[in-house]
Parts: structure tokens; sequence; C-alpha cells
């Protein structure tokens, strides 16, 4: 990992944990307002975790990355004090496709501990459905299965964990003036 990122990687984490998922503060966490969200995956190395998140309790959040070459989705869950985000390359608006490129970041929330791929070619992700999530303006409902071929290295001190092939479907937000630039 190069100095700048590691310098660089930890506030761009901290910076997404302190916007925090879209919503009501009130409103109870729910992926999706109408079911069905959920992440599913275990964890293995410096910690170990079985996440198998469902729709309540769940908060989830996504959208295109700045220049539109990547999506990312974020999930996480209070009382397991775990941030899970996946950024997916070359998917759009509505797109599906298998073997796309993926990004994975586990965040230990409290602890201060990253992990990350360090970038876009130790996983694979396959987008099944990418459709409009009814009662939601410009969300999208993205559900695929991932898997990572290699370890997912610490972030700032050494260690490393390992993901299973992991499951997913959450929401992420396609603002039309993403795709139409300035």
């Amino acid at each position: 990992m190069t100095p700048y990122r590691a310098r660089h990687l930890p506030l761009a984490l901290a910076m997404l944990l302190a916007a925090g998922p879209a919503g009501a503060a009130d409103a109870p966490v729910a992926c999706l307002p109408g079911g069905g969200g959920h992440l599913q995956l275990e964890i293995s190395g410096d910690f170990a975790a079985v996440v198998d998140w469902g729709n309540a309790g769940t908060a989830c959040d996504g959208g295109p990355r700045p220049g539109g070459d990547a999506l990312r989705l974020v999930f996480s869950r209070e009382a397991d004090e775990l941030m899970v985000l996946v950024g997916i390359t070359g998917l759009e608006r509505g797109g599906t496709g298998d073997g796309l490129l993926a990004n994975v970041t586990i965040v230990r929330q409290g602890m201060g501990r990253f992990y990350g791929t360090l970038g876009a070619h130790a996983c694979v992700i396959d987008v099944t459905a990418n459709l409009p999530e009814p009662g939601i303006e410009n969300g999208y409902r993205v559900s695929g299965r991932g898997r990572c071929a290699a370890g997912i290295e610490a972030i700032g001190r050494t260690g490393e964990i390992r993901v299973s092939p992991f499951e997913f479907t959450g929401l992420a937000f396609w603002p039309v003036q993403d795709e139409q630039g300035p």
C-alpha cells in the first residue's frame, strides 16, 4: 500500500461513516422500505464473524462513485459494530453483469480497524438485479453475489481477514445528474 493510501483511506472511510445512511434519524432502521435487503458472509482471520443480516436493523445505502466508474454499496448494523463497503466497477443504472471487478472494505466500528482489498482486482461480483425501488426517487434495488480470491489486508497495521462467498441486496441511488455531467 502506498503511503498516500495508508494516510487517506481511513480519512475517506471516516467521512463516509459520518455521513451515515440516508433517511430520517427517528425511523426504525431497515435496509429497504419494502423488505428484502440483506447481507450474508463469513469473516475469518484477525477476527471471526458470521454476518447474516436481514432487512430489519440493517442500514444500507449506495450510489455511483464520483466520475461514475463504480457503484458503492454500504451495509452496516449497529448491534454488530461492523460496516461492509462493496465497490463494483463497470456497473451502470439498471445494469447487471457477471464477473465485475470489486473492492471490499470492512470496518470494525468503534475500534478504528479497517480492512480493504486496496483495489478492484481481488474480488468479483455477479450483479443479478438492479431495478427501480418503488416509492424511492432514483432508488434502485441492487442484488448479487461476490467472492474474493485473496485475503483482505488490514490498513495501517499488519494482519488480514478472509471473507466467504457472499450475497447481498441493497439500495443504491442513481441521480440523473450523475449521468448527464455538468
